[in-house]
């Protein structure tokens, strides 16, 4: 309740009740609010006439999310130094809620209790209360996650944390319906209050920061042999995960777990593995044809509720929507089938379409809940269809194809499905559902949460640089090309990259997964276009990573700046690589394209740091197995660098096309050889050039060297293993023969 002491706040400015605000803060606070501007809509119930009630700390903030929360009655404050120091001096126990903006139960919990006064009463009595947007902070969303998770056994978001003055946990939930709830912060805070409860309080406390520790601060103490063993280990364990009736790896709700999937191609490419690769392809066969699949729009919703792929959670993330997109790509490169070609070309149409800013970066992602003909917020709306909508449509005869005469899952309608691997004459499907979309278009589209995060960037430009040249598609490499040099000129500091872009400002310090993500993506730019910039720039971000993440042990931080225990570590692979992971990957990578005894010497005491827990648990991060695999042997897609950087080969079933770096040339890979290239072929007929080959020469980046043998058809192909060798040289020098293999079904 306001003190009428102070003056009385404007109608729709209030104080939080039971808060005495600061006349100056207030008064700021109200100007932020103002600054808004006319088109600005208070995400809040609690309205006086066409203006918020209440407005707190968070209405200067950028993250749509904290934005989302900015006029609830609880009095905010967004993550900081300061708040803990006010939490200290004031010895009151923080409460910590952390989620997103495309969290549906984050808006089912927000609306329950947030947005109630009697409820946001009681926060404010006992608690200085803390919001912190996941995305924005992952290390500290790492941190405070593990933290529910030892003590509660499992974990989601909204994550809800009850914390000590000083940042550590000692009670920790996730959603809570608002009776409990209520009773949860009134137990807490009048326990808080009484000495005699502080030595119980402060143990719990300790005994769960130092498990905490035991997880986020484990240093490298023991090292293994990462042998063939691990890997088929780990490709074991999938096997005995994997639902071989559904695809995927649950037998409840299915998450695609893009990290299985591409660990498992890599280990069917360098092994011959059929089961490996069936697990594959069963999967990406079920995402493809199932209702996680936006069949109308494109792209893909974050996880299903079902085993069988057919119910979504709605939200739409960036990350998803790259990882899989390079899933769908490495299958067609081995498999051929249409279906997976489109499911990553109509990725990049809904990037393209809905997700890209006006400077050609992308967006970060589309909310679950859109509001139905009430206005009311509720999950899938904009999604779901009834067969009578269909018909209404005129497309009546598509019912039985789009899955819509089987029983809705849902209660306000059902979710566009396919058959998988169904023959359909994909042509007339596509006008089917763009019709739909159009339709779709005229409805509430959900909230689109507009922050540019750096690595989730980096992932989206990797996939459409590979994409680029697995499609053989200038589009792609635009798209990709005119990303990166947007985030480059918006987020590149100097000497690091910053998180995230929002309200036209850099914010925040960039995480290891930032610089891990985006030196992948200018790998991938690099071999896509041949442009020498990717490479140097790749350069600066892996000394980046080396200056501000490495701690000496071989390990990488997730962040440079600690969080209130100390340094906080990845520990597992999960939605997507841990940054760890990934900068694993860059460095093995980095050190094929440019070869340096010292990011070999990072890439080794980096990999040799994990391979204790690796070999242990080698599912924890299946993308560091994947790496470490790189680092001792090479890649093995159909598209790679080889010859230290110097050629960049793609096989595309058809085709064999080598681009060599300006300033080298192929020479023959054995002495008195007259061809300047060797391949042999179990199962494949290569149709050679005829007559000697020519004197190289380089055009533009393009290929155009030696004649035909850089351009070699293949004219047919049964199980073929394919491996090329050749010799390169400059006029200087010539480097070790090397042998690529590449393999297909």
């Amino acid at each position: 309740m306001a003190d009428e002491t102070q003056p009385k706040a404007p109608q729709g400015t209030q104080h939080p009740p039971a808060i005495d605000r600061d006349p100056a803060l207030h008064a700021q606070l109200e100007a932020a609010y103002a600054a808004r501007g006319p088109d600005y809509v208070p995400r809040t119930h609690l309205m006086d006439g066409d203006r918020a009630r209440y407005v707190n700390r968070l209405i200067r903030e950028a993250s749509p999310y904290l934005i989302q929360h900015a006029h609830n009655p609880v009095d905010w404050r967004p993550w900081s130094e300061e708040v803990l120091a006010e939490a200290q001096a004031r010895d009151m126990p923080i409460f910590l809620s952390v989620g997103y903006a495309t969290c549906h139960w984050c808006h089912v919990m927000e609306e329950e209790s947030f947005d109630n006064e009697a409820i946001a009463r009681l926060v404010n009595t006992h608690f200085i209360a803390i919001k912190i947007d996941r995305e924005q902070h992952p290390e500290l969303d790492h941190l405070y996650i593990t933290a529910t998770q030892i003590q509660q056994g499992h974990a989601g978001w909204p994550n809800s944390l009850f914390l000590m003055p000083d940042g550590r946990p000692f009670h920790t939930a996730t959603y809570m319906p608002p009776d409990t709830f209520s009773q949860v912060i009134t137990a807490i805070g009048e326990s808080w209050k009484k000495p005699a409860n502080r030595p119980e309080i402060e143990t719990i406390a300790d005994n769960l920061s130092n498990a905490l520790r035991s997880f986020t601060q484990m240093k490298a103490n023991s090292s293994a042999a990462l042998n063939e063993e691990v890997f088929a280990l780990a490709t074991s364990r999938l096997l005995g995960m994997h639902n071989a009736l559904e695809g995927g790896f649950s037998q409840s709700q299915q998450f695609p777990q893009e990290g299985y999937l591409l660990f498992l191609i890599d280990h069917w490419r360098r092994t011959g593995d059929d089961a490996a690769l069936t697990m594959v392809l069963e999967t990406l066969d079920a995402i493809a044809a199932g209702g996680i699949h936006d069949h109308v729009g494109g792209g893909f919703h974050r996880y299903a509720t079902d085993p069988n792929w057919r119910t979504p959670h709605f939200e739409k993330m960036l990350y998803n929507q790259a990882m899989l997109a390079r899933a769908f790509i490495e299958a067609w490169e081995i498999d051929g089938a249409p279906h997976y070609r489109r499911a990553a070309e109509r990725v990049f149409d809904y990037i393209a379409r809905d997700m890209t800013d006006p400077d050609g970066a992308f967006y970060a992602a589309e909310d679950a809940d859109s509001r139905d003909a009430a206005g009311e917020l509720e999950e899938g709306t904009f999604y779901v269809w009834t067969p009578e909508a269909l018909t209404g449509a005129g497309l009546a005869d598509a019912i039985p194809i789009l899955g819509m005469d089987a029983a809705p899952t849902l209660d306000n309608g059902g979710v566009v499905h396919l058959e998988p691997r169904a023959e359909l004459d994909w042509a007339a499907l596509d006008r089917t559902l763009e019709t739909l979309r159009i339709a779709r278009d005229a409805r509430a589209r959900p909230l689109r949460d507009e922050k540019i995060i750096a690595g989730w960037n980096g992932l989206m430009i990797r996939a459409l640089a590979d994409g680029a040249v697995a499609f053989s598609e200038p589009r792609y490499a635009a798209m990709a090309t005119r990303a990166a040099d947007t985030i480059w000129t918006r987020l590149w500091q100097g000497d690091s990259v910053a998180r995230l872009w929002a309200d036209g400002e850099a914010r925040e310090e960039g995480v290891l997964e930032d610089h891990a993500w985006l030196g992948l993506a200018f790998l991938s730019l690099a071999d896509a276009t041949g442009d020498g910039i990717w490479l140097d720039r790749a350069t600066r971000v892996a000394d980046a990573i080396e200056t501000h993440f490495a701690d000496g042990t071989g390990r990488l931080k997730m962040a440079s700046v600690d969080g209130p225990l100390g340094p906080i570590y990845d520990s597992s692979d999960d939605a997507t690589p841990s940054g760890e992971s990934s900068a694993l990957e860059f460095l093995a990578r980095l050190s094929r394209h440019q070869p340096s005894t010292e990011t070999e010497g990072r890439a080794l005491a980096l990999r040799n740091a994990l391979s204790g827990p690796l070999a242990e648990q080698p599912l924890m991060r299946p993308d560091a197995l994947t790496a470490s695999r790189i680092l001792d042997f090479g890649e093995t897609g159909h598209r790679r660098a080889m010859s230290k950087g110097t050629v960049f080969a793609h096989f595309d079933r058809d085709r064999l096309h080598l681009r060599v770096r300006p300033g080298w040339h192929i020479n023959a890979h054995e002495p008195g050889q007259d061809w300047l290239i060797g391949a042999t072929a179990e199962g494949a007929d290569l149709a050679w050039p005829t007559g000697k080959p020519l004197e190289a020469g380089f055009s533009n980046g393009t290929i155009q060297v030696y004649d035909g043998l850089v351009d070699i058809p293949i004219r047919s192909i049964d199980g073929a293993t394919l491996a090329l060798t050749l010799q390169v040289c400059s006029d200087e020098i010539c480097l070790e023969p090397e042998t690529a293999t590449f393999r297909l079904p």
